[in-house]
């Protein structure tokens, strides 16, 4: 299937209190309730979010109609007529839902896609559109985190910090995907658990050594959501094919294999190419997501891919990987991006997450790297999460500096909004 490219190129959102991408209004009408166990009464705010004033406490019972949504709250309309945002989670449907449209019908059913600064590491949350019509298996408003970032607590979690400027303590997180367990990824994920209930966990089963990984985990079994145990997936036999409503198609494409042969000498290349490689295809767009799955050695030449680019390259196919937007492998390092997988994979625009770590006089993402996919596509365009760090004078201590991208689509066109320090920018060339 040949898939219809976005040309539009830039998307406005407002970060400063990193407000709703997509609060979708206007839609019909449904009846909610709030539910019986809420502690005294609901609270409806002005904003979306958890820190906006109250406008109205609702007891348990009394009936909203909900007539938008944003991530983790309803829109929802008071007897006097006044509108505000009440949460999720401490509503209950009372009415039969309406006939909704067909997927594809609709050009306001955006999915986002947050890739956070988290200086050096990757933390992604991705939310899907919320119809407010809980239950028919499309349009369900689910969360999805993917890795943590290096930092467990606030305020250094930066995924944890931006997701609960739209959330609330205690808020779902419906798929938990720790990509590999490398120490930029998974301890912010500790702190997603601290704060807020994980429905399902996945995990490619690479069996990492050391206690830091096996305390994690051990942290993950003792997770619950609604008081039951959270739902792990761990191994590549156990991580099936995630449902995340009907309107998308998600496919783990790739995890560890089992075997070692042929996927690096090193334990710290063998462990990148045990990462999670997964893509979600909307409509006629798709964002393939490669965690630090990597096509070869530093100093191998681009022409051949290797590990888990080949892998993919074989055993998946070049019409399965090819993809609108790439969140690129082992945050742009030399190792990743060879030439036959980025033809393969001909993407629109590349997403880099990556910081100011020093690593032994190289920073990521190499500038080789990048001029791959300039040198063969122009058009392609480039957001970066260290975006102006190093003319900044970052550190690794201070890269974590609100260079936020935000990739939305409607499964019709592409729209991303990048940021630097907090400002948001607009590439309009492809730069190495």
């Amino acid at each position: 299937m040949i898939e219809r490219r976005s040309t539009v190129r830039q998307f406005l959102v407002v970060l400063g209190s990193v407000a709703p991408l997509t609060a979708a209004t206007g839609q019909t009408p449904v009846e909610f309730a709030v539910i019986a166990d809420v502690s005294s009464c609901l609270a409806v705010r002005a904003r979306p979010q958890s820190s906006a004033p109250s406008i109205a406490c609702l007891t348990s019972g009394t009936r909203v109609k909900a007539v938008g949504s944003a991530p983790y709250w309803r829109n929802v309309q008071l007897e006097d007529g006044r509108t505000g945002w009440a949460a999720k989670k401490f509503l209950e449907m009372v009415a039969a839902p309406p006939a909704t449209p067909g997927v594809g019908d609709r050009d306001d059913a955006w999915l986002e896609i947050h890739v956070v600064d988290v200086g050096q590491g990757d933390g992604i949350w991705i939310h899907t559109f919320d119809d407010n019509i809980p239950g028919n298996g499309r349009y369900e408003g689910y969360n999805i985190i993917v890795d943590g970032g290096p930092n467990r607590y606030l305020p250094d979690n930066k995924l944890l910090l931006y997701v609960l400027n739209q959330a609330y303590t205690r808020a779902p997180i419906d798929a938990l995907i720790i990509t590999h367990p490398h120490v930029d990824h998974f301890p912010g994920a500790l702190g997603i658990m601290d704060s807020l209930e994980v429905r399902e966990f996945y995990d490619s089963g690479y069996p990492k050594s050391g206690t830091r990984w096996s305390s994690f985990l051990a942290r993950v079994g003792r997770e619950t959501y609604k008081g039951q145990s959270t739902v792990r997936h761990i191994g590549r036999s156990a991580l099936g094919q995630p449902e995340w409503g009907s309107e998308l198609e998600v496919r783990i494409l790739y995890a560890y294999t089992g075997r070692t042969s042929g996927f690096g000498t090193q334990a710290n290349t063998r462990e990148n190419n045990a990462s999670i490689v997964f893509r979600i295809r909307y409509g006629t767009q798709s964002i393939l997501f490669m965690g630090d799955a990597e096509g070869k050695d530093r100093e191998d030449a681009p022409d051949l891919a290797q590990y888990a680019e080949r892998f993919l390259l074989d055993s998946v196919g070049a019409g399965q990987i090819r993809s609108t937007v790439l969140k690129i492998g082992h945050h742009g390092s030399e190792t990743s991006s060879t030439l036959p997988f980025i033809a393969a994979v001909d993407p629109d625009f590349v997403v880099v997450s990556s910081g100011r770590e020093n690593f032994n006089g190289t920073y990521l993402p190499d500038a080789s790297t990048l001029a791959r996919y300039c040198d063969r596509k122009p058009a392609t365009l480039i957001y970066r999460t260290d975006q102006d760090d190093e003319a900044e004078g970052r550190t690794e201590k201070t890269d974590a500096d609100g260079d936020h991208i935000v990739i939305s689509t409607n499964g019709k066109e592409t729209r991303i909004q990048g940021h630097s320090a907090g400002s948001p920018i607009t590439p309009t060339t492809c730069v190495p």
